[in-house]
């Protein structure tokens, strides 16, 4: 028995689209941190290692400004340095805190990046809201552990249903 050739007619296409299925698009939401920090070099071991680990930084160099950056929102969390002008990390905390729950937000996690954690200061940054502290010097470890602990650690993925246009 002989078999003949068969090929497709040249424009066939190879599968059918059906526009009535659904599709899924996958969006990026990398976390978002507000370092606030002074002392640059700090703050460029920060924003360096944070990007190392699929974060989104914000760098402000002031309490004050830690304020307005955190009105403006969208932040996953807070790494707040405690000798600062303008206002000190717990000074910007107790703003921060007083702030969203005037507005009846959620608490943004504040976390301490110090070199004074002795236990009394430890307590003094849990009374005025911070949810956690990263002793300087810190390693890369310390910072990745602190993200995980609090929402940041890695990239969320989110699938949407329908097409992107």
């Amino acid at each position: 028995m002989k078999t003949e050739p068969h090929s497709l007619p040249r424009h066939a296409p190879l599968w059918t689209e059906r526009h009535d299925a659904p599709t899924f698009a996958a969006i990026s939401r990398r976390p978002r941190v507000l370092v606030v920090e002074d002392d640059p070099v700090q703050a460029l071991l920060l924003t360096l290692m944070l990007d190392h680990h699929g974060v989104d930084t914000t760098l402000v160099t002031d309490g004050a400004q830690a304020l307005e950056a955190v009105k403006a929102g969208g932040y996953t969390l807070v790494l707040m340095d405690y000798l600062m002008p303008v206002f000190n990390g717990i000074e910007a905390t107790r703003a921060i805190r007083r702030w969203e729950r005037e507005h009846g937000l959620a608490a943004t996690p504040i976390i301490a990046v110090t070199a004074s954690a002795m236990a009394c200061q430890c307590e003094a940054y849990r009374a005025a809201g911070m949810d956690d502290v990263v002793l300087k010097p810190f390693s890369a470890r310390d910072l990745a552990d602190v993200l995980a602990r609090h929402g940041a650690g890695r990239q969320q993925v989110a699938f949407v249903h329908g097409a992107v246009s």
